[in-house]
């Protein structure tokens, strides 16, 4: 009679045991270098304690844009890449209590500056849907060291810029060369209709990634309309033809084409001339020329003219202006501002007028902060005496806080200056296009316009 008695005290402990103090929460561990460069590939991991989670669960990892994920290690999962957000899904949850899946980050040669990766791991308990997230992880791309750690209650991205390709040839004699891989061919073939012509552009570019863009010239008395686009943004406007790939496909050759159609008002001796790819390297804006060619394809010009200046046309997209939401609900304290000094002086001669004509929609913003905790934008309007409204979204795991709106770099330079005058040391230009962040670099080669110290 003792001992049944002994195995149900047994059998019942254990049982509590398991139902009070048993497996702890599931918890998300990111194993990311603090450094990288432009334009290499670098190993991440990430390790999930998932305790007895069993059956279907999923692992996200969003990364910004310019950055590319490959799978290393999924752990028999179904891995997939797309719009900045990489997926691992398993149908049932590995075995081990702890397991480590293996990624392959891609920077891409635009990207510099400090970047944010967040990620979360979604399971099944007890038939609910939950959800365990990693600390966001901040890596700097570039030479600049990290301002930050990877577990941060607040970030800041050290504004970097590198000038848009200054011109070599002044300052050593010597201009930089386009990759010597990088070819480009026009290709102008009848159309269907006796006053069209087909253009096909053919563009080989091993290993050239990041903001692209082919235009032409139109002759007087045609337009365009598009044909192929291979993953660009097709536009005609001010007699030009535009393709623009904000990152470039990975085929190593290209094909883009567009159709002319001949006006009443065209010359019966029509060229295309000014045709031109341009393509950063290395930060650099490199261009690559093509031969003016008659209508009937014979070349006019004896070979390509490569040049390498810093202006490239704007783009023009025709949509909407960038919308950034200006309310964030939770109201918890800033626990810490960084204060990264800038030892820029503000900038107080007037703003010119030679700016080239803008495209587009891009806009120039200036960040005052960005915090793991959400906040409402009155605490730092009152920290910084800022009497404009401040506008905020939330990406990459953090709430970030904008002010102003501006369509020249310059402008927005100078506003940053004003509110670092104000305590904000911290405070850095960022861009947009369309409502789409993108970096500054890219915003002056889109809208044709100049940095500066």
């Amino acid at each position: 009679m003792i001992k049944p008695l002994i195995i149900l005290f047994n059998t019942v402990s254990v049982f509590l045991f398991s139902f009070l103090f048993g497996d702890g929460p599931v918890t998300v561990t990111g194993n990311f270098p603090k450094n990288v460069k432009p334009n290499t590939e670098f190993v991440s991991e990430i390790t999930i304690n998932k305790g007895s989670v069993s059956g279907f669960s999923k692992l996200q990892l969003e990364v910004p844009q310019g950055i590319t994920v490959k799978e290393l290690e999924s752990k028999s999962g179904n891995f997939s890449f797309a719009g900045n957000i990489a997926k691992i899904i398993w149908m049932s949850t590995p075995s081990d209590a702890e397991f480590t899946v293996k990624f392959v980050l891609i920077a891409d040669a635009t990207v510099t500056g400090s970047k944010t990766i967040a990620s979360k791991f979604s399971y099944i308990n007890n038939n609910n849907k939950e959800v365990a997230e990693m600390a966001p992880v901040v890596i700097m791309i570039g030479d600049t060291p990290a301002s930050a750690t990877n577990t941060p209650t607040q970030t800041t991205t050290t504004e970097t810029v590198t000038p848009v390709a200054s011109n070599v040839t002044e300052t050593s004699g010597n201009p930089v060369e386009p990759n010597s891989n990088v070819l480009c061919e026009r290709i102008i073939a009848k159309g269907s209709n006796p006053n069209e012509y087909t253009v096909d552009v053919k563009i080989k570019k091993p290993g050239i990634k990041g903001f692209a863009k082919y235009q032409e010239i139109l002759p007087t008395g045609f337009t365009a309309k598009g044909g192929k686009t291979n993953g660009s943004s097709f536009s005609v406007s001010d007699g030009k033809v535009k393709f623009v790939w904000v990152s470039l496909p990975g085929d190593d050759e290209l094909i883009v084409s567009y159709v002319l159609e001949k006006g009443s008002t065209a010359a019966n001796d029509a060229k295309l001339e000014n045709g031109e790819f341009s393509y950063l390297e290395n930060d650099q804006t490199k261009k690559i020329k093509l031969k003016t060619q008659s209508l009937d394809g014979s070349a006019i010009a004896t070979e390509p003219v490569v040049t390498n200046t810093p202006t490239v046309n704007p783009v023009n997209t025709n949509t909407t202006t960038p919308v950034i939401t200006e309310s964030v609900t939770t109201t918890n304290a800033i626990t810490a501002v960084t204060t990264n000094t800038v030892t820029a002086e503000p900038i107080k001669e007037p703003v010119t007028n030679n700016i080239a004509k803008k495209e587009g929609n891009v806009a120039y913003l200036v960040q005052i902060g960005a915090f793991k905790n959400a906040i409402e934008p009155s605490v730092l309007s009152k920290k910084f005496n800022i009497s404009e409204t401040v506008k905020s979204e939330m990406a990459e795991g953090y709430s970030k806080f904008m002010v102003g709106n501006f369509d020249e770099y310059k402008k927005a330079r100078s506003h940053r200056e004003d509110i670092k005058q104000k305590g904000c040391n911290s405070a850095f230009v960022v861009a947009y296009n369309n409502s789409k962040r993108i970096t500054v670099q890219e915003a002056l080669m889109i809208t044709g316009q100049k940095w500066f110290k």
